[in-house]
């Protein structure tokens, strides 16, 4: 006689369940699925997040136009004024440009974008202090800034406020007390105009460029 024996009820095989070892296997098996089953599901509610997506950033753009020095223009002393217009040589002639206080050594930076047209003496006959000349041909603007010993070379492509030269000490050539300052020439479409008029005074400047008294 088989070891499972079996019943025909209207034409169907009936099976009955197993009993003993095999029933405890089936029942262990079961256990086991749902275990595992379980333990798969808590595994996936406390898998590590993805870390965010990092969004890329672009760059502040660059300012337009930048206060060379960070400073004011040179106010009254035993040589003139600084501002654009006074009056030199008892009042034969004029100021070309404006000059902004700087302390020797200090960096000075371009007042505009553009290229580095020239670089040469600020004085004939004396090699002591040099100039760098730029020009911005889409603006159709050009300064020259004196009184700088030069960081750049002539074609270099500068963005305004990129360093262009330190600042030389004028005391030796004005002995009785000259205001240290760099001397801007600025044309605007070739016409001579006054720099201050265009160039961001100090508490602006700051706002666009906060390390303008900075060092290399």
């Amino acid at each position: 006689m088989s070891a499972f024996p079996h019943a025909k009820r209207r034409g169907r095989v009936i099976i009955p369940a197993p009993r003993g070892a095999a029933a405890i296997s089936i029942a262990a098996f079961a256990l086991a699925g749902c275990v595992g089953a379980s333990m798969a599901a808590t595994a996936l509610d406390t898998a590590a997040p993805e870390p965010p997506t990092k969004v890329e950033r672009e760059p502040p753009p660059a300012p337009d136009l930048v206060n060379p020095t960070g400073h004011d223009v040179r106010g009254e002393d035993v040589y003139g004024a600084g501002a654009f217009g006074a009056s030199r040589g008892g009042g034969v002639r004029r100021h070309r440009g404006a000059d902004y206080i700087a302390e020797p050594g200090e960096i000075v930076r371009a007042p505009i974008p553009g290229i580095v047209q020239r670089i040469g003496f600020a004085y004939r006959g004396d090699e002591r202090y040099r100039y760098v000349e730029l020009s911005d041909a889409v603006a159709q603007r050009a300064v020259r800034v004196l009184y700088v010993g030069p960081l750049v070379e002539v074609g270099a492509v500068v963005r305004a406020g990129d360093p262009i030269g330190r600042a030389q000490d004028l005391s030796v050539r004005y002995p009785r007390g000259i205001t240290n300052h760099v001397h801007v020439e600025l044309k605007q479409g070739g016409v001579l105009g006054d720099p201050a008029s265009l160039l961001p005074a100090p508490a602006d400047d700051d706002a666009n460029l906060s390390h303008a008294r900075s060092t290399i």
